[in-house]
C-alpha cells in the first residue's frame, strides 16, 4: 500500500500496529532535500504554512535567523498571508511570495522545508504530503489528532526520507537538558511516579454561524474536518472543537508535558489508562471538557494528569513533578527544584522563555537538514509523546479504564474503544 492513496479504516489500524517499517536507516535519513545537498554554509530555503499565532511566532524568529530564507508565506484566510509577507519584509529585507493554497507551496522545487503550525487536523495530511513533495517538516504539536494518522506519519518520514521535526521544543532548552541529565544520573533513586499539571480549558460553549469573512477559504480551512458552517468560534477558537483538536488543554499542553515525563523516566509506552472530568461550571470547552485528571500506568511508574482550577505546585501554574525513591524534582520553562535539601542541588534558575518557537529548536532542525541525522523532537517520538494524550481523551469518552498494547498500538480487547483510533476524511482529501 502506498501513503498519499485512499486507505481504509481497517488499513490505517493495520498501519498503526506495524512499527518503524524503516528502522533499518538507523539514525541517518538517506534521501535529500529535493534540490539537492545542502552545505554547512548555505541557507535553507523554507516555507510557512499556517500564518496564525504559532505561525507568527515561527515567522519572527526565522525571519532574522542567519540559517534560513523564507521563500513563502500560505494561508487560507487572506489577510494573514498579507501581514505575514509585510512581517518576514520588515524583518529581514526580503519580501516572500504568498500563498493561499498550500498545494501551491508545495509545488515550488526550490522549497527545501516547511513549517506547519496549521489546527491540529490539518498536521497529518500537511506533513504526509510534504514529505511526498520532497520537504522536510517542521509540525506542531500535538502531531495528531488519532493514532493511525501518527503512526502514517512517521511511515511518510521514513518512506521518502524526510526529517521531521515537531514542536516540542522542550527537548532543545538547556533546562530540561540539565534536569534529564540529573534524573538519569540516579541521584532522585528510582522515579516510581509523576505528575503533570496545568489549569483549565478556558473554550466557550456555543457557535454563532456568520457569513465567512472576506478573504477566508473555509472550505480549504475544513480540509479533511466535517463540513459545517462558519462560526468565529470554531475559527479562532479550534482547540475547544473534536473536529480540530481531541482534547484542548489535555492535547495542547498535554504533549509538552508527557513529552518530558517519557523522557525523564525512559518509558514510552503506556500500560493503561482511565480518566475522569466534565465542564463543571457549563462554561468552557465546546467539546473538550474543563477539568481532567488522569492516571497512566507505565512499566515501574505511575503518571498523572491533573486539569484543574487554582492549579499551582510551589507557585508555579504549569509543570512536571518527578518523584523518586531519594528525591523529587518539580520543573517548568523556567526553573527546577529538588527536594529534600540535603541532597545538596541548588534551584537551577534558566534564562526566561523569550519566544514560544525557540530559535534553537529550529536550528536543530536546520543541523539535521544538511546532516541527515534525525532532529531532538523526531516525528516518532513526538508522536509517542502525543498517544497518550489521545488514550485519555478516549477514556473519557467510553467511561472506563483501557488497557494499551504500545507495540500494536491498540487497546487489548476492547473493540469499542478501537474506533476511535481513527477518524474518516472527508472528500477530496484523503491520506
Amino acid at each position: 500500500m502506498r501513503i498519499g492513496r485512499d486507505i481504509s479504516r481497517r488499513q490505517l489500524l493495520r498501519i498503526s500496529g506495524q512499527g518503524i517499517v524503516f528502522a533499518g536507516l538507523g539514525p541517518l535519513l538517506r534521501t535529500r532535500p529535493c534540490h539537492g545537498d545542502i552545505s554547512l554554509n548555505e541557507k535553507v530555503t523554507i516555507a510557512i504554512i499556517g500564518c496564525g499565532g504559532m505561525g507568527t511566532r515561527h515567522i519572527e524568529a526565522l525571519s532574522v535567523n542567519p540559517q534560513c530564507t523564507i521563500a513563502a508565506v500560505c494561508d487560507c484566510f487572506k489577510p494573514r498571508y498579507e501581514n505575514a509577507i509585510g512581517v518576514v519584509d520588515k524583518l529581514s529585507g526580503k519580501k516572500p511570495d504568498g500563498y493561499q493554497d498550500f498545494r501551491r507551496v508545495l509545488d515550488r522545487k526550490d522549497i527545501d522545508a516547511i513549517w506547519a503550525p496549521t489546527p491540529d487536523h490539518w498536521h497529518p495530511l500537511m506533513t504526509i504530503l510534504g514529505c511526498q513533495a520532497g520537504k522536510d517538516v517542521y509540525v506542531e504539536k500535538p502531531v495528531c489528532p488519532t493514532v493511525a494518522e501518527g503512526r502514517a506519519m512517521v511511515q511518510a518520514a521514513r518512506r521518502y526520507g524526510r526529517v521531521v521535526q515537531v514542536g516540542t521544543q522542550q527537548r532543545s532548552m538547556t533546562i530540561f537538558q540539565d534536569a534529564m541529565k540529573l534524573i538519569h544520573s540516579g541521584r532522585l533513586g528510582q522515579i516510581t511516579s509523576a505528575t503533570c499539571w496545568v489549569g483549565v480549558n478556558g473554550w466557550q460553549v456555543g457557535e454563532t454561524p456568520r457569513p465567512v469573512p472576506e478573504g477566508l477559504d473555509w472550505d480549504m480551512w475544513l480540509g479533511p474536518a466535517p463540513k459545517v458552517p462558519y462560526s468565529p468560534e470554531r475559527h479562532y477558537g479550534f482547540m475547544g472543537w473534536h473536529d480540530y483538536c481531541r482534547g484542548g488543554q489535555l492535547t495542547n499542553w498535554g504533549v509538552h508535558l508527557m513529552d518530558i515525563v517519557h523522557w525523564g523516566i525512559g518509558e514510552d509506552r503506556p500500560l493503561s489508562v482511565q480518566a475522569l472530568g466534565g465542564s463543571y461550571r457549563g462554561g468552557a470547552g465546546a467539546d473538550n471538557y474543563e477539568n481532567i485528571e488522569a492516571l497512566f500506568e507505565y512499566k515501574g511508574c505511575t503518571v498523572t494528569w491533573e486539569q484543574r482550577h487554582s492549579n499551582q505546585y510551589n507557585g508555579h501554574d504549569y509543570g512536571i513533578k518527578f518523584q523518586g525513591t531519594k528525591g523529587s524534582l518539580t520543573i517548568d520553562r523556567n526553573t527546577f527544584e529538588v527536594w529534600p535539601g540535603r541532597l545538596g542541588i541548588p534551584q537551577y534558575v534558566g534564562e526566561p522563555e523569550r519566544s514560544w518557537a525557540h530559535p534553537p529548536h529550529h536550528n536543530n532542525f536546520f543541523d539535521c537538514i544538511r546532516s541527515r541525522k534525525l532532529p531532538a523532537a523526531d516525528i516518532e517520538q513526538g508522536f509517542r509523546s502525543t498517544i497518550p494524550v489521545l488514550l485519555a481523551g478516549i477514556a473519557l469518552k467510553v467511561g472506563r479504564k483501557l488497557l494499551w498494547d504500545g507495540e500494536n498500538e491498540r487497546f487489548i480487547r476492547d473493540a469499542e474503544a478501537d474506533r476511535h483510533l481513527s477518524r474518516a476524511y472527508r472528500a477530496p482529501w484523503h491520506l
